[in-house]
């Protein structure tokens, strides 16, 4: 009750920023990232059970939201413009795919008929192994006993404090062998073979998404260096090609996470801290630390780009200080 509330609150003083211009008013001089996870076909596979609770986008959605940032006058663009520096009086977008879900190739005939680039950050233990993402393995779990809605995420989210062997443990002995078993085409990761095609679309480039989707702040230094250079190295093996850009699993980071990613050869690097960023990114830690902004299907698109372009209302405050801490 109290969260609906609060979020009620944070959406009406979000409304009266834009309402009023002002600090809400959208600026020139920025890079717009924006997330995505999972794609739904369409309407009808909404709540399939094959996947956790997530951002609900189905095909049509994306579309209106690539049509409305264009429309915004945003330009869309890749990893290594952003590294070799953009237009400091343009506004320009970033459109982020994470996990490696195969159902993002139902992104390929939006990107091609905009003719705009979308970066696919990849776990690739997940593909190299087939094995079904966790927190949709665990969703699937807890439904099988009666665990839905608040109590269900409540639960994702405390599995996000342990290590991805400590997580694929717990789920073996509460859920049985079988519940890293993907359902289908909706839940499971790309196979080599599908991402060395995918990679081939020249709207198409992919980053570094760590090795087991690891939460990096979690990790000892070399359990952290060995998550992303195991990830760099399958990705260059499959497609030919090492990423320039990083994700960092959950958002978090730190200074000794963005200096292994750095090593590792790494140029730019995302959060989840929602907010636009100012340009210049002459800093390589401004580059290496971009935040995203988090889409969702079931909203109103034209209200969330609007959102995303604006210099500062309450909403993003907020989100970035819950995201201090990464």
């Amino acid at each position: 009750m109290l969260k609906t509330i609060a979020r009620r609150g944070l959406n009406a003083a979000d409304s009266l920023c834009l309402a009023a211009g002002g600090l809400a008013r959208e600026r020139t001089g920025m890079l717009v990232s924006v997330l995505f996870h999972s794609l739904y076909p369409d309407r009808a596979h909404l709540g399939d059970p094959a996947l956790a609770p997530n951002q609900d986008v189905t095909v049509p959605v994306f579309r209106s939201f690539v049509a409305g940032m264009l429309d915004a006058g945003y330009s869309a663009v890749t990893p290594a413009e952003v590294d070799a520096g953009l237009d400091e009086s343009g506004r320009h977008m970033l459109i982020t795919f994470d996990d490696g879900y195969y159902n993002n190739t139902l992104a390929l005939d939006v990107l091609q008929e905009f003719r705009v680039p979308a970066t696919f950050f990849i776990s690739t233990g997940h593909v190299r192994q087939g094995k079904a993402f966790w927190w949709d393995a665990l969703s699937r779990g807890l439904a099988s006993i009666g665990v839905v809605g608040p109590p269900q995420r409540r639960e994702i989210e405390r599995f996000k404090h342990w290590t991805p062997d400590a997580i694929e443990s717990e789920l073996l002995r509460r859920f049985g062998e079988r519940v890293l078993e993907p359902c289908g085409d909706l839940d499971r990761p790309f196979t080599a073979a599908e991402l060395r095609q995918f990679a081939a679309s020249p709207w198409v480039h992919l980053g570094n998404h760590t090795r087991d989707h690891a939460i990096l702040t979690r990790c000892a230094p070399t359990d952290m260096a060995r998550q992303i250079s195991d990830c760099q190295q399958a990705l260059a093996e499959w497609t030919g090609h090492r990423p320039i850009a990083i994700a960092y699993p959950n958002g978090n980071h730190s200074p000794a996470v963005v200096t292994a990613a750095a090593e590792a050869g790494l140029r730019v690097g995302f959060t989840v801290a929602p907010g636009p960023a100012l340009l210049p990114l002459a800093a390589a830690t401004a580059r290496m630390t971009v935040g995203r902004f988090l889409f969702h299907g079931q909203r109103d698109i034209r209200r969330q780009c609007r959102l995303f372009g604006a210099r500062a209302v309450p909403s993003h405050w907020i989100h970035r200080l819950l995201h201090s801490a990464y």
